[in-house]
């Protein structure tokens, strides 16, 4: 079935636009290129004679006695694009309603890219309407619009083009048309012209204001037929307002959207002279609710300057048309209300009214259907949809909303577009609902407002939290049944992860789509929530809303304890490294601000800002006043090593004299240990580290280790004697792990020859840890001098098989050609292996013949790549074979 008069039926502008259906069915044909179009004298017009060649439009009018041609007439410009174009050109002569003519004249891009003459992207065609002038009204050519059709411009959705209709009017001639196509107005997707001027015949000119009926007259033929009842007043009235104006095609005073405001007041107008058939207004409407009917309140109490009624008008929805015939002239029943009862159910999500034919005014002329009076405003006061669910308040469908079934999600797209009243009804039924109307009840509350939605999410995201936190029923004896609390004595056994709570997550998701408007309410749980609702709510507060986070976590850190003083000092670190939380922070680090808080408070401030404490103005001094106070505890020493550390890295020396002396003088172990560690990262600190690396604490020396272990693989330079002082540590400390520490060091450190030789004496040490840490060394400093040492270790059956992998590693990065067919034998045991050290050496040789690389290696590996090896290894193979060799071919 067509639906438009349109080529096409697609809204997008540059597929519909452009070129009328209807114009290659009026009178006349299309000219040749050469041959030139002569369109005779009519009644008051002169005569109109046009050519078309490679050179442009030549017009001429003749007075109506005369013979007519285009020799010596006007040249009328065209665009520069047009020009190479004109060869495929059409004059097309139309004949309007009072006999008069024009012609039409087409230009078609053809597709052609914008270098052979259309612009870019062009598919429509370029149109020139011509008309000789009326008789005694001049001898030039009249061009009463030239311009491209079917070009869209605009972004995607809201991109427009110029479209040219001409409309056949039966036997009587036609109208011509000049309007827009839009994406963001159409007839329920149908290509609809707007903003439309018609061509005057008792003028010829454009005149504004033309009113044009999109829907075809076929599908007008095809409509089903529906005669409203009339009805009282209040039977248009609605409970729920299903239906939302989107866009109108004309209105007085650009009031659309009052044809469904729920006031029988306010009205929507048609904009254009004459009856207004084919203007319309489109409704978005919810697909999951069956539309029965259509109540309709014409005359709004206070009337209507120029108003009439329809007298029939059209319901389309995208797949269906309905014609409406209304029995009397509404404008004379003051409260008259009526009611439309569709031959069935549909659903849709756009609907559109139409207006056809209009009752005449008192005093206007013109026959059946056509008030002639230019100011006749046909006008439509209420258009409401009748529904199941008539009747029934926002309660009611809050209950319809339990079981998530067919009925639930049309109530459930009826409150969605019932504003508060019906949010407040789902809001308050919530909790009655089972889950799947509690996941509808969800969207209808996202519907609102963020102030409204806000105390609802924050409550959901309070209760959701709570439960998360609490263990399933028989979770905790059956931990103590299966030795889980005593796996690790004076440590909680941590618990499995809940699973995702669908609340919480929705709750969460649109807290932190509200944003800052949420910061109030949570603020108020973090302050005095339950201990995991305040958790939940501080980070999500910290997120949302960072500056008014940190005040709120402040406060709430006084009184936490534990697990939750934790998650909460977590979420003021990620609130304080915000930028828009700075001028907060800043606030909160000046000396009298921050003296009145607890010093357990100061302190997590501190430590939450991490690394930007050093550029936060006040931070140095807010750090002194608390290091610099007497008889400074354990607690403060320790926690004010990593912010001294912050400070040190900026420049600060005050901080970082004091993270020397807590390095080499603290009576504590464990504030030395503290510093140690957190020194790794100020270059200024490496003599002390090295003199920290024989503290008499070995957990002190392993820090101070680890610490230029760091140092070293960042590229710092450490200080002179330091390869010595750690060889010392690799060869007498008593403890492994120090050992082992010393080895990555020195590996770490750049090559040197006493570092090395300490390396190699580690091989004979009597821990495999050290051994192969002292094995990495060896291979990162490409050490070849001791290859013999490392060969050894590889070698050697006895040796622990991870020892035995790192040595090969280790000649692999020396380039040990020597250890080539080793390698491979061990490469191609690990095809069947007999245990798991064939695997572990054979993964180990291959990447040692992948840095090799010699010049036979695909024949080597060739039998690792049949499909009988193993996956793992088989991709090993070809890693190896695609590695980049790391060593000079001999």
């Amino acid at each position: 079935m067509s639906r438009s008069p349109f080529r096409f039926r697609r809204p997008r502008l540059g597929a519909a636009a452009g070129v009328i259906a209807a114009s290659a069915a009026v009178g006349g044909s299309a000219a040749a290129q050469a041959a030139p179009v002569v369109l005779p004298h009519a009644a008051g017009q002169q005569a109109l004679a046009v050519r078309i060649d490679p050179g442009g439009v030549t017009a001429r009018a003749c007075p109506a006695a005369a013979a007519c041609a285009p020799d010596g007439g006007k040249v009328l410009a065209v665009p520069s694009e047009v020009a190479p174009l004109l060869g495929g050109a059409r004059v097309v002569p139309v004949t309007l309603a009072d006999g008069k003519r024009l012609a039409k004249i087409e230009v078609s891009a053809g597709g052609k890219p914008a270098g052979a003459g259309a612009p870019e992207g062009a598919s429509g065609s370029w149109v020139m309407l011509l008309a000789a002038p009326l008789a005694g009204k001049g001898a030039e050519p009249l061009v009463l619009w030239s311009g491209w059709t079917g070009v869209a411009t605009g972004e995607h959705g809201e991109g427009r083009s110029d479209a040219v209709v001409v409309e056949p009017l039966g036997g009587s001639g036609s109208r011509v048309l000049v309007g827009q196509l839009r994406d963001d107005v159409t007839l329920c997707g149908r290509p609809a012209l707007v903003g439309a001027s018609e061509v005057d015949p008792r003028t010829m000119t454009l005149l504004k204001g033309a009113s044009f009926q999109n829907l075809s007259a076929e599908e007008r033929r095809a409509a089903g037929k529906v005669v409203a009842e009339r009805r009282d007043a209040d039977a248009a009235a609605a409970a729920f307002r299903l239906l939302r104006p989107t866009a109108a095609s004309s209105a007085v005073g650009k009031r659309f959207a009052e044809i469904a405001d729920g006031d029988p007041k306010t009205a929507w107008s048609e904009g254009k002279a004459g009856a207004g058939r084919g203007e319309f207004v489109s409704f978005s409407s919810a697909d999951e609710v069956g539309i029965t009917g259509l109540g309709l309140r014409i005359k709004p109490p206070d009337g209507v300057e120029g108003g009439a009624a329809p007298r029939t008008l059209f319901v389309a929805t995208p797949e269906r048309l309905f014609q409406v015939s209304l029995p009397e002239d509404a404008w004379l029943k003051e409260s008259a209300g009526y009611e439309v009862k569709l031959p069935e159910e549909i659903k849709a999500s756009c609907i559109a009214v139409v207006l056809d034919d209009a009752y005449a005014p008192a005093g206007a002329g013109g026959g059946r259907g056509a008030p002639s009076a230019p100011e006749v405003r046909v006008t439509i006061a209420e258009v409401t949809a009748r529904t199941a669910f008539d009747g029934q308040g926002p309660a009611a469908l809050v209950g319809a909303l339990a079981g998530g079934g067919e009925r639930s999600r049309a109530a459930a797209a009826l409150l969605a577009r019932g504003g508060p009243e019906a949010v407040e009804a789902a809001i308050a039924g919530y909790d009655r609902l089972d889950f799947a109307g509690r996941q509808l009840a969800r969207g209808v509350i996202d519907t609102a407002p963020c102030a409204m939605q806000i105390p609802f999410l924050t409550a959901r995201l309070a209760s959701g939290a709570a439960s998360a936190a609490q263990p399933p029923p028989g979770a905790a004896s059956a931990g103590r049944a299966s030795g889980v609390a005593s796996a690790a004595p004076g440590r909680a056994a941590r618990a499995a992860p809940p699973e995702l709570d669908p609340e919480l997550h929705h709750a969460r998701d649109r807290i932190r789509r509200c944003g800052r408007a949420a910061a109030p309410a949570l603020a108020e749980i973090v302050k005095a929530g339950a201990a995991a609702a305040r958790v939940a709510a501080a980070r999500e507060l910290a997120l949302v809303a960072p500056a008014e986070a940190i005040p709120a976590l402040l406060d709430a850190l006084a009184g936490a304890r534990g697990a939750a003083r934790r998650e909460l000092r977590a979420a003021l670190a990620l609130a304080a490294r915000s930028e828009r939380a700075a001028s907060v922070v800043e606030e909160e680090v000046q000396i009298e601000r921050l003296r009145a808080r607890p010093e357990d408070a100061q302190l997590d401030l501190l430590r939450a800002l991490g690394p930007a404490l050093g550029r936060v103005k006040g931070g140095g001094a807010a750090f002194q006043a608390l290091a610099s106070a007497g008889g400074a505890p354990f607690e403060r020493r320790y926690l004010l090593q990593a912010p001294a550390a912050a400070l040190a890295r900026g420049g600060e020396a005050p901080a970082e004299a004091y993270l020397r002396a807590s390095l080499r003088k603290d009576a504590d172990a464990h504030v030395r240990l503290r510093a140690a560690e957190v020194a790794a990262d100020v270059p200024s600190l490496a003599q002390d580290l090295l003199a920290a690396a024989s503290d008499p604490d070995a957990r002190v020396r392993e820090a101070a280790i680890v610490a230029l272990a760091r140092a070293a693989a960042a590229g710092a330079k450490l200080p002179a004697g330091a390869a010595e002082a750690l060889a010392a540590r690799l060869a007498s400390d008593p403890w492994t792990f120090i050992r082992g520490g010393a080895a990555l060091a020195i590996g770490a450190m750049p090559a040197t020859t006493a570092g090395d030789r300490a390396l190699v004496g580690a091989l004979a040490d009597s821990s495999p840890e050290v051994r192969r840490h002292a094995l990495d060394g060896l291979g990162a400093h490409r050490a070849t001098a001791h290859i013999e040492a490392v060969r050894d270790r590889a070698e050697d059956k006895e040796e622990d098989i991870e020892v035995r992998a790192r040595a090969i590693l280790a000649l692999g990065a020396m380039c040990d050609a020597s250890s080539v067919d080793l390698w491979t034998r061990l490469a191609l045991r690990a095809k069947a292996p007999i245990g798991e050290h064939d695997q572990r050496l054979g993964s180990a040789a291959l990447a040692a013949l992948g840095s090799v690389h010699p010049a036979d290696l695909p024949a080597r590996l060739k039998p690792l790549l049949d499909k009988d090896t193993p996956h793992g290894l088989r991709e090993a193979a070809r890693a190896a074979l695609s590695a980049a060799p790391q060593c000079r071919r001999r």
